[in-house]
């Protein structure tokens, strides 16, 4: 164990001095073994972080972030946007409300926060604005919106978690369904009580509805075959991205929005964020298994479940760490270090493997809007013009929000479990 700490308290050093994540868990890792007696380290690691990464279900990743790109690049998100509006139109807070609703849709396509944050944003910062809401607080709710785009399924977060803990990507994805919607409906709701009604909203027609949906139909029909095709098994997650896809770029050849120019940037995105995962992932593992090796989540699970806290100071305490480490550590980051040390003291808890999951991609919605290292705070803050500091302030409602419901997610975990466990699905 002392070795273990050791080990730890380098990692957190070399991140302190700004060495990449991937960098500090390969070094830490490969050192913790070299002091645990280990041979051919450079071999050993080289095998670790391969088996890490011959997983079918990974190539989902690239996929998904494609599929997102792609869109980005067809400047659909206008569209996208209008639906929105059209719905909630001449509501108190309706441009507001149509921004969430707009960021569940895009992140129901993309499953990355970044990309919602960024591509909602480009619209919705300039309405938002023309419509008398402060410049911070508008950043501030498309700060907050875009985290969805790691809940609500596709999730780039979901996958690694159930690569990580080997449960069903299927299922993660349908669990977190329900939460993810019942997050957005608190956003909303939060956005009609501080905003004041749109001066220049136009009344809700249904002219204008039908108009929008038509506009938007090719969009609004991604999520649904994602979904569908997910929910009923009829093509595992994997195969619904390479779907996802082949239908976005259909969609943005039919549309004459998507050209080579744009294939070619799309392409180049989704390969440098795919790389950035990947690299986490591959050398993640060396930690993983340097922490199987000196039993470190077996020794936070007893000396927890021996300390006489109960299931709420448990909770607060999981809670509270990633607070704590989501000021420091990149999201993703966060999740591959983590998840080998508290998913024990989870099953220990009780905490379903799938409500785990959802709590914990809350937790790091939390991280990706918390300073210093917040990564949708600096996207927005950059695309909107908007200072960083005033942003910080805006967004701590929405990490209450989320907070809020990390707790419902544990204490009702039927909140995750209970529509993936309507669908037929195996690991």
């Amino acid at each position: 164990m002392t070795i273990a700490l050791g080990i730890i308290a380098l990692f957190l050093i070399l991140l302190a001095t700004s060495v990449p994540v991937f960098v500090a868990m390969a070094v830490s890792a490969i050192l913790g073994n070299y002091l645990l007696g280990g041979s051919d380290l450079l071999q050993d690691a080289a095998l670790t972080s391969y088996n890490a990464l011959n997983s079918f279900v990974l190539l989902a990743v690239p996929l998904y972030i494609l599929a997102g790109t792609l869109l980005q690049q067809t400047g659909l998100s206008e569209r996208l946007f209008a639906f929105a509006a059209s719905l909630v139109a001449g509501m108190r807070g309706g441009l507001g409300v149509a921004t969430v609703i707009a960021c569940a849709i895009f992140a129901a396509i993309s499953g990355s926060s970044v990309a919602t944050a960024a591509t909602i944003g480009l619209v919705a910062i300039p309405a938002l604005t023309r419509n008398g809401y402060p410049l911070a607080r508008a950043g501030g709710l498309i700060a907050g919106g875009g985290t969805l785009g790691i809940l609500i399924p596709p999730s780039i977060a979901l996958l690694l978690y159930g690569v990580l803990t080997d449960q069903s990507i299927g299922a993660l994805f349908v669990a977190g369904v329900v939460p993810g919607i019942l997050l957005a409906v608190l956003m909303a709701l939060y956005t009609v009580v501080v905003n004041p009604k749109d001066p220049n909203a136009e009344p809700v027609s249904a002219a204008r509805i039908v108009r929008a949906t038509l506009d938007a139909g090719p969009i609004l029909l991604l999520p649904i075959l994602i979904f569908a095709g997910i929910y009923t098994g009829i093509a595992t997650a994997t195969e619904v991205a390479a779907l996802a896809v082949v239908y976005t770029v259909l969609v943005g050849l039919f549309t004459r929005t998507l050209g080579w120019r744009q294939l070619y940037r799309a392409g180049l995105g989704a390969t440098h964020a795919s790389v950035m995962i990947f690299m986490l992932v591959a050398f993640g593992s060396l930690m993983t298994n340097f922490f199987t090796v000196t039993r470190v989540p077996q020794a936070i699970t007893e000396v927890i479940a021996g300390s006489g806290l109960g299931f709420f100071g448990i909770v607060t305490i999981m809670v509270v760490f990633y607070l704590v480490l989501g000021m420091f550590l990149e999201a993703l980051s966060m999740m591959l270090i983590t998840i080998p040390i508290l998913y024990p003291v989870a099953q220990a808890a009780g905490i379903d493997p799938l409500a785990f999951g959802i709590f914990v991609v809350l937790a790091i919605e939390v991280a990706q809007i918390t300073p210093p290292v917040g990564i949708n705070l600096f996207t927005v803050s950059q695309i909107g013009k908007i200072p960083f500091e005033s942003m910080a302030r805006s967004i701590i409602p929405y990490v209450i929000l989320m907070i809020f419901t990390m707790y419902l997610v544990v204490y009702w975990q039927d909140l995750a479990t209970w529509l993936p466990h309507t669908m037929d699905y195996s690991k």
